[in-house]
Formats: C-alpha cells, sequence, structure tokens
C-alpha cells in the first residue's frame, strides 16, 4: 500500500473533482474501471489523493474527454504508456503540471468569487 506520507500533497475526492473539472462520481467511477486509480482512505473512509493519484485522473481525463476514447481504449492507452500503471510525477512535464495546476487554481478561485457574488 502506498504510504500517503511519501507524497507531500494530499487532496480529497471534493478538490480533485475541482482541479479537473469532473464530478466526484465520476472519479469513483473511474476508480472501479482504472485498477491503477486507487487513493487511499483516511481512518473516516475519505479518499486522500496524492500527487501521483492526481496525475493518473488527469491523464485519464485527457484520454477520455480530449482523445474521446472508450474505457477499455484509455485503459489500453494507459498501460501502453505506463506498462506498470504507475504515472511518475517527473514523467509530466514541469510546464504543463504548473500551466495545469495554475489554471485549476484561478478556475476555483473564479468560482469561488462567483458563489460570494451570488449571495
Amino acid at each position: 500500500m502506498q504510504d500517503i506520507m511519501a507524497d507531500s500533497e494530499a487532496y480529497s475526492i471534493k478538490e480533485v473533482s475541482l482541479i479537473v473539472d469532473e464530478e466526484q462520481h465520476v472519479l469513483r467511477y473511474w476508480e472501479r474501471e482504472f485498477a491503477f486509480l486507487n487513493p487511499q482512505k483516511n481512518e473516516a473512509g475519505n479518499r486522500i489523493y496524492t500527487s501521483t493519484d492526481l496525475t493518473i485522473v488527469k491523464e485519464l481525463k485527457r484520454l477520455i474527454r480530449t482523445e474521446r476514447k472508450t474505457i477499455q481504449e484509455a485503459r489500453r492507452g494507459f498501460l501502453e504508456q505506463y506498462p506498470d500503471g504507475t504515472v511518475h510525477i517527473g514523467t509530466v512535464s514541469k510546464d504543463e503540471s504548473h500551466a495545469t495546476s495554475d489554471l485549476s487554481q484561478i478556475k476555483f478561485e473564479l468560482e469561488e468569487i462567483i458563489k460570494k457574488l451570488r449571495t
């Protein structure tokens, strides 16, 4: 089992959902369909996604939403690129990773502003 503390960042399913712009039920579905996406759960049973898990989710989203692959095609494509089912953070370009993270953070902040303006 992967040690959560070995990965410096931890995210709740809600945070991952906001970062990648996917519903939480979709993330839970992907966990069932892709054995290599397996976030740990804390004592309360809540999912804890690591940076590696987040990278896997982003790659799955790219395969499924951008490349429009079926679940089976996405599984095959992912395992062709990452045969052991593990994405190492260093395999993603830092510029791409930071840009995606920055855009996700901006989106999150804008959504929070919109919520405040509506109340």
